[in-house]
């Protein structure tokens, strides 16, 4: 039940949205008969018609009933909901908006892409996906207003020797795009790992001090047929080296020019404080820590890291946002743990205009204050993601999937 929570006291506008299109003929024929099925199990309600489709009317009474969202809408909640805002040929709103990275002048979508898996044989390179696979999905990607994209240096190392690893396809592309005219603004991103013994991996030498750090970006730029990249980061803290030295080696490549701009990984709340003070006594902002947050891992927000990195104007980047896999409309009726979720999900989704259930949850994490960057391996999946900046949840949807959450746990 949906009850005890001040900002769920009045019906979220996209339902009633949903609610006023019940007499459209086109409305109901564009929703997806399975999805509103999938809905119906959700809601405890039986199909009450012979096309097998739920009346819209019964389906957002009952939702309106059981969750206490009853009477108009707030008379604070005055903007339009984003489904309203859409045109009937379905033109972004929201789409070209960019959000600020940290206290940097750098100008990002607030929806990114990672790379993980680029160049990865163990995750399907060269067998379930090829080099054309990714080509067409960057450029869908980037033809959809995603900007950001994140690599690192161990990312596909295997393929370093076939000039196939993640930052080198990366950059192959990046280079391609900008000698393109017209073709808008990237902001690239990529990562210095820590751990000694790298150069098994990549190459150079074994990494002790600061100066290790500098050669390390300097192959990474390589790499990426870069001279100098937007955002460098700490892949995660690790005792034997001290922040101070980190500290240190983030200044010089801001120095040197080799980075516009510094951030972390997987830092948690104190670790991240002690950086950024760090760094904020030479006079440099910490732009982003880069952690695992996603609607079934909401670690980031119950740590309070989420609250002190708005605090500190510290940029969230939010990896695995799908969960591996999980938050997708294959896995709708799969029985799980997080089935009702799911469902909850891709009802939210069809009152959208259908949107996937990928949708609904990097747009939850959008709504968050987060910038989520889920890998991407296709064309088909590219535009999939790039098709969640053209909306927004609600406030009270989020609070529904919030509550839906908690009453896992």
């Amino acid at each position: 039940m949906l009850v005890g929570r001040s900002s769920l006291r009045h019906r979220p506008q996209g339902l009633t949205t949903l609610a006023t299109q019940a007499d459209n003929k086109h409305a109901r024929q564009s929703v997806d008969g399975q999805a509103l099925a999938n809905c119906a199990s959700f809601l405890g309600l039986e199909q009450t018609n012979t096309s097998g489709l739920l009346p819209f009317e019964a389906m957002n009474a009952s939702l309106t009933q059981s969750s206490g969202l009853a009477g108009p809408r707030s008379a604070r909640s005055h903007r339009r909901s984003p489904l309203a805002c859409r045109s009937a040929s379905g033109q972004s709103t929201t789409k070209g908006t960019q959000v600020k990275l940290g206290k940097t002048g750098l100008q990002i979508a607030p929806l990114g892409a990672g790379t993980l898996a680029w160049g990865d044989p163990g995750n399907g390179f060269n067998k379930t996906y090829r080099k054309d696979d990714l080509t067409s999905a960057f450029e869908a990607l980037s033809s959809g207003g995603i900007n950001f994209f994140d690599t690192a240096e161990v990312y596909g190392y295997q393929g370093i020797g076939s000039g196939c690893q993640s930052e080198q396809l990366l950059g192959q592309l990046v280079k391609q795009h900008r000698a393109t005219p017209g073709g808008a603004p990237l902001v690239v991103a990529t990562k210095f790992f820590t751990v000694p013994w790298t150069n098994l991996l990549v190459g150079g030498g074994l990494r002790i001090g600061r100066q290790s750090m500098i050669k390390a970006l300097r192959a990474s730029l390589q790499r990426l047929g870069l001279d100098k990249v937007d955002l460098w980061q700490i892949h995660f803290p690790l005792p034997i080296w001290p922040q101070g030295t980190l500290a240190d080696g983030l200044q010089e490549a801001i120095d040197l020019g080799l980075t516009s701009a510094v951030g972390v990984c997987n830092y948690n709340t104190s670790q991240m404080e002690e950086i950024h003070g760090l760094l904020a006594s030479k006079n440099i902002p910490l732009a982003s820590n880069q952690v695992k947050y996603s609607l079934t891992d909401r670690s980031p927000e119950m740590s309070g890291l989420l609250a002190k990195c708005k605090e500190l104007d510290v940029t969230l980047i939010a990896h695995s946002p799908l969960a591996q896999g999980l938050l997708t409309d294959k896995n709708v009726g799969s029985g799980d743990k997080y089935s009702s979720v799911l469902k909850l999900m891709q009802f939210i989704g069809t009152v959208y205009g259908g949107a996937s259930v990928t949708q609904v949850a990097l747009n939850y994490l959008r709504a968050k204050g987060a910038v989520p960057i889920p890998g991407c391996k296709s064309k088909k999946q590219a535009e999939d993601l790039a098709a969640a900046l053209n909306w927004e949840l609600e406030e009270n949807e989020v609070a529904m999937l919030d509550e839906k959450l908690d009453s896992l746990q």
